[in-house]
């Protein structure tokens, strides 16, 4: 027999999936309805999940990284940049462009405080630019916690009347109005129109948040990134449920980034512009004081024109007026500009190339473009930053050299002035020889003359300044315009489905595992077989037909082949024994001794053998109730009594061959009893009378009882029960072989079910019967041992 329990041991390792697999498919049912409950749950998921859209939209940026290189000390500059981690201008401007002030301004822009919803059966649906009314809005303060407000159009709003209400810790009041009136609240004035799209048979409300609560929501949805490293473009997206907001909103935010940039760079035409225009005002006062004493000095003098004799001397002088004009238009630049570098305290003002020195205008573009960097610059850093320092110190070192160069030129200039005065002296001492009337006139045109192209240098300025700011164009320019995409990123159905069916395995699978690891019960056979070495000699499955089977009707079920089965095992054990003795004993009552040890009896007795069924459970009997047998008399009454043993035994009517050996009435000292010296005669007695002796005894883990009689018995067996037996039970087994207290000692599992995680050793967990209608019934009738029969 150990041979044989080794082989199904050996295949039973050979399937070790099936194993496994069997202990899911007893929950099939369990497994479907796991998989419609998650299903159905994550089609209504899908369906009713608010769907989020994604809206993309590309910039490029005109990386200047390089052209700066120029003014902040080319490639050693690079380099101090990567010491210091600096970010490149693409990384800059997308700072600039995630930042507060330009949200802001989209949200005051597209009135996005106030969000407008239409309620429906399971969720409600942002409308956007789509809602019939329209809510402006001033709060009481400047920070409000979001606040819902519901409106009740009457008659869709042909009324012109509505009711608006509000349910919230800061404000709990219903008001009643018409279109256009002013409500005043505690949290602040409303005010609603109707906006002409068409009320719809729903009902609508709207929601007032602050503006650093939208920030924050806002600034969570939009997600800017540098494409590449070797790229300057910038990909923008933002997520919402309404795709024409997500697109409204990219496309606004663009569009106050450009401007802001814009401006930026008009800064400086704007700067020179007033320059220009408060020196124009001076030179146009000056040139019209001179005019005017032309005027009163020929209305006085009676003057008409110039005598002809002083026309040579005039002319003779005209070519150093000119230079001597010149110089003084020069003069006058160079001061008015040196007066403003000096001037400026806060070295914050751009410097404007009115001066025509290759030089300086080439140190005029460095300090302008090095102001324009640190303006950047300080947008992403602060002011002591290494970087923003050596940039300040740059400045400093160039509006030194700027009025360093304008002293020379102005040195130079009074150099040559001198110069042209020492030669038109000469001219002068001439001069006197001409009327005083006529030398007043000459001085007076000099004047006018140079206060004339000054006047004109200033308005030629003004105007390439207007073209210089009229040729601005933004750094950044929109390469894909903000487009949402046509289908939600969420929720995805595929994912959903898949999940939804991936949770509809695991549920039932993590459920039946967590039963299974908490179960204190012997569910398959493997808890068995791997907590003790005892060999398991026969398995009886699971029967909906409770007691006893019948002699003419149930000898070809599945149940019946079962016992054959176990009876054919235990010729194995008993080999050639006249009258062998079988013990059976379990760990607690309602495992099936009784049940078993009847069938047993029937089994053998179907073969023509006499056999005996002892019932010697002198504490709880049962076989003379399950055989319909009375028991007034039996063991205990034999033991007490000097009559024959034969006289305590009778015939089983409904079990030809089968004779019952009663308990009796229950004794005291039923242990006692047992161990009376009379038990060995009557075995010796028995043995001749009968075939087979089948004893069915107590509970081992409860009483000794079935220890003291396993001296007489040639076979011993412990009946376990699935899902019914406690796993601890198996010590009591250990315990019995290890210690050699119970000899021949082997297991009989009980109440198998076929479609349980239990194996069946020999294939009837298939259904295996005669093929012509006499296999185990299948109506769903209660269990022999639920109703405590069994």
């Amino acid at each position: 027999m150990t041979d044989l329990n080794k082989k199904i041991a050996k295949e039973d390792d050979e399937f070790d999936l099936k194993k496994l697999l069997a202990q899911f498919i007893d929950h099939w049912k369990l497994y479907v309805f796991s998989v419609l409950f998650c299903g159905i749950a994550g089609f209504l998921y899908v369906r009713y999940s608010t769907p989020l859209y994604t809206a993309h939209a590309k910039i490029v940026v005109q990386d200047e990284q390089n052209g700066s290189a120029s003014f902040l000390g080319g490639g050693a500059m690079a380099d101090f940049s990567k010491i210091f981690n600096m970010k490149s201008n693409v990384d800059n401007e997308l700072e600039i462009l995630l930042t507060r002030d330009l949200l802001e301004k989209v949200v005051k822009e597209l009135n996005l405080n106030i969000s407008y919803w239409r309620k429906g059966r399971i969720r409600a649906v942002e409308v956007y630019d789509q809602s019939p009314f329209n809510v402006s809005f001033l709060p009481a303060k400047d920070s409000i916690i979001a606040i819902s407000f519901n409106i009740d159009f009457h008659n869709l709003g042909a009324d012109n009347k509505f009711d608006i209400s509000c349910e919230s810790q800061f404000l709990d009041t219903t008001f009643s109005a018409k279109f256009g009136d002013i409500i005043k609240t505690s949290v602040g004035t409303i005010c609603i129109t109707k906006t002409g799209q068409p009320f719809e048979d729903a009902g609508y409300y709207f929601i007032v948040r602050s503006t650093e609560d939208l920030l924050t929501s806002i600034r969570a949805s939009l997600e800017g990134v540098v494409t590449s490293k070797t790229t300057s473009v910038i990909n923008l997206s933002y997520n919402s449920n309404v795709p024409k907001k997500a697109e409204d909103i990219l496309s606004r935010l663009i569009s106050e980034y450009i401007r802001r940039n814009i401006t930026e760079k008009n800064q400086i035409s704007d700067s020179a512009s007033v320059f220009i225009n408060e020196r124009i005002a001076i030179v146009s006062q000056d040139l019209n004081k001179i005019e005017s004493d032309i005027q009163s000095f020929k209305q006085a003098n009676n003057i008409a024109n110039i005598p002809a004799q002083s026309q040579a001397l005039i002319d003779n002088a005209s070519e150093y007026t000119e230079k001597l004009n010149e110089i003084e238009v020069q003069l006058n630049v160079n001061q008015s500009t040196l007066d403003l570098l000096r001037n400026d305290a806060t070295g914050n003002r751009p410097v404007p190339a009115l001066v025509s020195d290759p030089t300086f205008l080439g140190l005029v573009e460095k300090y302008n473009l090095l102001l324009a960097q640190k303006e950047k610059l300080l947008l992403s850093t602060t002011s002591i930053n290494p970087l923003s320092q050596n940039i300040e110190s740059q400045l400093k070192n160039l509006r030194k050299d700027l009025i360093q160069s304008l002293d020379n030129q102005k040195k130079a200039m009074q150099i040559a002035k001198d110069k042209i005065v020492n030669e038109n002296s000469q001219i002068s001492s001439l001069v006197k020889k001409v009327p005083v009337q006529e030398r007043r006139f000459v001085d007076l045109s000099r004047q006018q003359s140079v206060q004339q192209a000054l006047y004109i240098f200033l308005l030629q300025k003004k105007e390439e300044t207007a073209i210089t700011k009229a040729s601005n164009i933004p750094t950044a320019s929109i390469i894909e315009t903000p487009k949402c995409d046509y289908y939600a990123y969420f929720p995805q159905p595929k994912t959903v489905y898949g999940i939804s069916l991936i949770l509809g395995l695991l549920f039932p699978t993590g459920y039946i595992m967590l039963l299974a690891a908490l179960s204190n019960r012997i569910l398959k056979k493997e808890d068995i077989t791997d907590n003790t070495q005892c060999n398991i000699l026969a398995e009886i499955g699971h029967s909906d037909k409770a007691g006893l089977l019948s002699m003419s009707d149930d000898m070809r079920s599945v149940l019946a082949e079962q016992f054959r089965i176990f009876r054919t095992n235990m010729d194995f054990l008993t080999g050639q024994k006249k009258c062998p003795v079988i013990l059976f004993t379990s760990s607690m009552t309602q495992e099936g001794k009784s049940f078993i040890s009847a069938n047993l009896a029937q089994i053998y007795a179907y073969t023509g053998k006499k056999v005996l069924i002892m019932e010697l459970d002198l504490r709880k009997p049962r076989l003379s109730q399950m055989f319909n047998m009375p028991n007034d008399t039996g063991f205990t009454s034999f033991i007490i009594s000097e009559k024959p043993v034969m006289e305590f035994i009778n015939p089983i009517p409904t079990s030809p061959g089968v004779w019952l050996m009663g308990s009796g009435p229950i004794p005291p000292n039923a242990a006692e009893l047992l161990m009376a010296p009379i038990v060995i005669p009557m075995f010796e007695e028995l043995k001749k009378q009968f075939d087979c002796i089948i004893l069915d005894c107590p509970p081992i883990g409860a009483v000794t009882d079935a220890q003291i009689l396993s001296k007489h018995s040639d076979v011993n067996l412990y009946v376990l029960r699935q899902r019914y037996t406690f796993k601890r039970s198996l010590d009591i087994i250990n315990d019995l072989v290890e210690n050699n207290k119970f000899p021949n000692l082997y297991l009989v599992v009980n109440d198998v079910k076929k479609e349980g995680s239990y194996k069946y050793g020999y294939g009837y967990g298939y259904g295996y019967g005669y093929g012509y209608g006499d296999s185990t019934s299948t109506k769903k009738k209660k269990s022999f041992f639920k109703s405590g029969k069994r």
